[in-house]
C-alpha cells in the first residue's frame, strides 16, 4: 500500500481526543442518603454493565471516525494484494518512442522528436533500483539495445541518445503488441508501457485487429500515451512523385509531376526547384496553397545524355519539417532501346518472313533515327547470345526451345528482361506447355489450347473485342473502339492465363488473345495469334505500330518505375545467372559504401533492406561477364504528411478494457506517472467508512440520549446511615471503586 500524502497520517493521533475529553470532564460521584438499599443494589449492577458497553462503543466509533479521516486524507492506494504481502515491488517498463517522419515537425519551438526524447528521459528518471526498462523505436534500423529489458538503465539512456528520425511510417499497434510480449517475460508484478508519439491516425491503423482477439490472450498492462503535438509550425509536404516519358532513351521529353500538400490551417505561398545531377534546372511559379489542400505541379525537361541521372525536387522555402521538403527520382537512359527479334529462319523473300512487319514497325524510319535498335537473330543463336544486352526479346513463330535455351530465357526474365512470344504455324501447343512446365511455369503467362481456325472452305474469323483500359501501355489505344475492333483474327491459340497473369486483349467471344505475367524482376507476354497476314490483318491496321511500340516502351521503362522506392522497402536488384555469388556494392545517399555477396543459387533478385534514409542509392553489380549499375530513389512515406490525429475517445474504444492513461503535457510527466504508480485508490473506501461510522455514532448517541438510563449509583460505605453515590459523569464507570 502507498500513500500520496503520508504526512496526513499524523492526524490519526486525533483518535485519542475522545477518551481524553471524556476523562477530563468526568465528575466525582455524589453521595445521596436513602433509607434503604435493599431494592436498588441489583438494578445498579445491571445498569453499570450495560452502560459500560454502550459508552465504550460510542467512544470507539468517534475514535475510528477521526482515524479514518486522517488515513483517507493521506490518499492510500494499492496496486495488488502481493504488494500488501511485500512481494513484487520492482517494475518492468517499455518505452515506445515514435521516430517516424512526422516527428520532425517543429512544434512549440523545437522538433517533436526532441520533445519526445526528453519525455522518455523523464520516464527513466522515475525508475528505481531493481526496475527493468526496454526501448522500442517505431522505425529505422534495429540496434542491439532495442527489444530487451535492462536493469542497467544507463544502457537504455545511451540508446535513447543515439536514436534518430526515420522517413518511414510508425506502426504503433505493432510495437504495442511487441511491448506486451516483451513484458510477459519479466518476472515482476508491475508492468508499464509508455508510448511517446504525435498520435497520428495512420500510426494506429492496426490496433483494431488486436482488439478482435480474445481478451484473455492480451495481458492487461497499463499504457500511458504521451502526446508531443501542441502548436506545430505551418508545413508543406511534397509527396507522390511520378516520372512519365514516351521511352527511356536520351532526347525524349520527360515529365515529373508531384503533389504539394499544405498541412497547416492557413494559406501559404511556396516555390519548387528542379535539380538534375546537382544542377538547378527550373523553378516553379508561385504556388498558392489553400489550408489543408493539395495541388499537383509538373516539370518538363529533356536529357540529351544517356546513362544514370539523379533528379530532385525541392521546396525553395523553409517550413515546419525538413524531412518532407525533398523528393528524389532516378533515371537510367539509353541511346536506344535494344530489341532482339528471334525467328526460325531467314527467307529469300523478306516479306515472306513472319517477323517482316514487326521488324519494319520497330526499326528505324526513313530518317534513320529511332528510339529502338532492332537486331534479328535465329533461334539457334540464342544459346550463345548475351541476352542481358536486350531490353525485350520477341520470339516470333518459334518451335518450343530445347531445355538449355529455355533455362537461359528463364534466367534472362528473372533478372529483369522481358520476353514476348508470338504464335504462328511452327508453334505446337503441347510442346510449349511441356517446355513451360519443365521450367517451373516461368516462361509463359498462359497455357495454350488447341489451335482455332476456320473450317476448310469457311470464312470464320474473330475480331478484337476489348483492350485493357487500366494498362499504362494500352490505355491510350482503348479509345476509339474502332481502332481495335476492325482487327480480324483468322487463326489463334486460346489462352488459359495463370492465376497471377493479366489479360491485355480479348476477342469478341471473350477468349484471351494477349496476356502478360510478371516473373522475377521481368515479365513475359504471349500473343495467341501471329503477326503475318495469313493469321490476322493486324499488321495492316493502324493499331499495329503503336501497340507494339508502346509495349516495348512500357517494358523498357519498367526499370524507371522499379527505381522509385518508399523508405523502409527493400531495393530489388535483378541477378543474371552469372551474377550469383558475386560482389554487390551499395552506395548510400550519405556516401557510405557497403560491400555484400549475392546468393550462390536459387535467387533471381538480390534484396537490400537498409533503406531508412531518403535519397539516391547506387548498386554496382560486379558481374565479371556483364557488370551493371542500378540506381534507386528512396522517398519518405507519403502518408506521414497527413496531420490527422486520432481522438482519445476512439483510442479508448480500440483499447477496450485495456487500461489507458493520457498525458497532454510532455514536459511534466510526474503527475501522470505518480497516478499510475499509486495504483487503485482506496479513498472512496475510507470515505464510505467515515460516513457510515458517523451515521452509526449519531444514531447510537441519539438512542442513548432518548432513552435515559438510570444514573449510576455508588453505594455508601457501610455505617450507621444508608446512602448511595449518584453521578452525572457518563464515564464514571471508568473510576476504580
Amino acid at each position: 500500500m502507498t500513500f500520496a500524502a503520508p504526512l496526513f497520517l499524523i492526524a490519526a493521533l486525533a483518535g485519542v481526543i475522545p477518551p481524553v475529553l471524556h476523562m477530563i470532564h468526568r465528575q466525582k460521584a455524589v453521595t445521596v442518603h436513602f433509607s434503604t438499599l435493599r431494592f436498588l443494589r441489583l438494578s445498579v449492577e445491571r445498569t453499570r454493565r450495560r452502560k459500560y458497553v454502550d459508552d465504550l462503543a460510542l467512544m470507539l466509533l468517534r475514535v475510528a471516525a477521526l482515524v479514518l479521516v486522517a488515513v483517507g486524507l493521506a490518499r492510500p492506494a494499492v496496486t495488488s494484494l502481493q504488494v500488501l504481502w511485500g512481494k513484487g515491488a520492482a517494475t518492468a517498463v517499455v518505452v515506445i518512442l515514435d521516430n517516424s517522419a512526422s516527428m520532425a515537425i517543429m512544434d512549440a519551438g523545437q522538433p517533436r522528436f526532441e520533445t519526445a526524447r526528453k519525455s522518455a528521459e523523464q520516464v527513466l528518471d522515475v525508475l528505481r533500483d531493481g526496475d527493468s526498462v526496454a526501448l522500442l523505436l517505431t522505425d529505422g534500423p534495429v540496434s542491439p539495445e532495442q527489444g530487451r529489458l535492462y536493469h542497467k538503465h544507463e544502457t537504455v539512456r545511451q540508446a535513447l541518445a543515439q536514436a534518430k528520425l526515420s522517413y518511414e511510417r510508425a506502426d504503433l499497434a505493432g510495437k504495442l503488441q511487441q511491448a506486451r510480449s516483451l513484458l510477459t517475460q519479466a518476472d515482476t508484478t508491475h508492468r508499464e508501457i509508455y508510448v511517446v508519439t504525435d498520435n497520428q491516425s495512420i500510426s494506429w491503423e492496426g490496433l483494431r485487429a488486436q482488439d478482435e482477439e480474445p481478451a484473455e490472450k492480451t495481458p492487461e498492462v497499463p499504457v500511458v500515451l504521451i502526446k508531443v503535438n501542441r502548436d506545430p509550425m505551418p508545413n508543406v509536404a511534397l509527396r507522390n512523385i511520378r516520372i512519365q516519358m514516351p521511352a527511356p532513351v536520351a532526347g525524349v521529353p520527360i515529365q515529373a509531376s508531384l503533389e504539394v500538400l499544405n498541412t497547416s490551417s492557413i494559406p501559404l505561398q511556396k516555390h519548387l526547384e528542379l535539380h538534375i545531377d546537382g544542377t538547378k534546372e527550373a523553378v516553379s511559379p508561385t504556388l498558392n496553397l489553400a489550408p489543408g489542400c493539395a495541388l499537383r505541379h509538373e516539370f518538363r525537361f529533356t536529357l540529351d545524355r544517356a546513362g544514370v541521372h539523379r533528379g530532385e525536387v525541392r521546396l525553395a522555402e523553409e517550413d515546419g519539417s525538413p524531412l518532407d521538403n525533398r523528393l528524389y527520382f532516378a533515371l537510367t537512359l539509353d541511346q536506344q532501346i535494344a530489341v532482339a527479334i528471334v525467328k526460325s529462319r531467314r527467307h529469300e523473300i523478306p516479306y515472306a518472313e513472319d517477323s517482316f512487319y514487326l521488324e519494319r514497325a520497330l526499326g528505324p524510319g526513313r530518317s534513320g533515327n529511332s528510339a529502338v535498335r532492332v537486331r534479328s537473330l535465329l533461334a539457334e543463336e540464342l544459346a550463345a547470345e548475351m541476352l542481358g544486352d536486350y531490353a525485350i526479346i520477341f520470339c516470333v513463330n518459334l518451335p518450343a526451345p530445347d531445355p538449355s535455351v529455355a533455362e537461359r530465357l528463364r534466367d534472362y526474365v528473372r533478372a529483369g528482361g522481358h520476353l514476348f512470344w508470338i504464335c504462328g504455324p511452327n508453334v505446337q501447343a503441347d510442346a510449349y506447355n511441356r517446355m513451360n512446365e519443365s521450367i517451373g511455369k516461368q516462361l509463359l503467362p498462359a497455357e495454350l489450347a488447341a489451335l482455332r481456325q476456320p473450317a476448310k472452305g469457311g470464312s470464320e474469323s474473330w475480331h478484337i473485342g476489348s483492350l485493357e483500359k487500366d494498362h499504362p501501355a494500352l490505355a491510350p489505344l482503348a479509345e476509339p473502339a474502332s481502332l481495335y475492333q476492325s482487327v480480324l483474327i483468322y487463326k489463334h491459340f486460346p489462352l488459359a492465363p495463370e492465376a497471377d497473369g493479366r489479360v491485355l486483349a480479348r476477342l469478341d467471344d471473350g477468349q484471351p488473345l494477349l496476356a502478360e505475367r510478371a516473373v522475377g524482376a521481368g515479365s513475359v507476354f504471349l500473343l495467341g495469334t501471329g503477326v503475318h497476314v495469313d493469321w490476322t490483318n493486324l499488321p495492316l491496321k493502324p493499331l499495329f505500330l503503336p501497340l507494339f511500340a508502346r509495349l516495348v516502351f512500357h517494358a523498357a521503362g519498367a526499370e524507371a518505375a522499379r527505381s522509385q522506392v518508399q523508405a523502409g522497402s527493400p531495393l530489388l536488384v535483378p541477378l543474371g545467372n552469372s551474377a550469383r555469388g558475386t560482389e554487390i556494392e551499395v552506395v548510400h545517399p550519405s556516401g557510405n559504401t557497403l560491400r555484400l555477396r549475392t546468393p550462390e543459387k536459387d535467387a533471381s533478385v538480390f534484396r537490400y533492406g537498409d533503406t531508412h534514409e531518403a535519397g539516391i542509392y547506387l548498386v554496382h553489380q560486379n558481374d565479371p561477364r556483364q557488370p551493371k549499375t542500378f540506381i534507386f530513389a528512396v522517398n519518405p512515406d507519403p502518408e506521414e504528411a497527413d496531420p490527422a490525429q486520432i481522438s482519445q475517445e476512439e483510442l479508448k474504444n480500440r483499447f477496450g478494457r485495456q487500461p489507458l492513461l493520457f498525458c497532454d503535457d510532455p514536459d511534466d510527466l510526474a503527475g501522470t506517472i505518480h497516478r499510475l504508480r499509486e495504483g487503485k485508490s482506496l479513498w472512496e473506501f475510507f470515505l464510505a467508512a467515515v460516513l457510515a461510522g458517523l451515521v452509526l455514532e449519531a444514531y447510537l448517541a441519539n438512542c442513548l440520549g432518548g432513552k435515559r438510563l438510570p444514573m449510576p449509583v455508588k453505594p455508601a460505605p457501610s455505617g450507621t446511615r444508608s446512602e448511595i453515590a449518584v453521578t452525572e459523569n457518563p464515564l464514571a464507570f471508568l473510576e476504580k471503586e
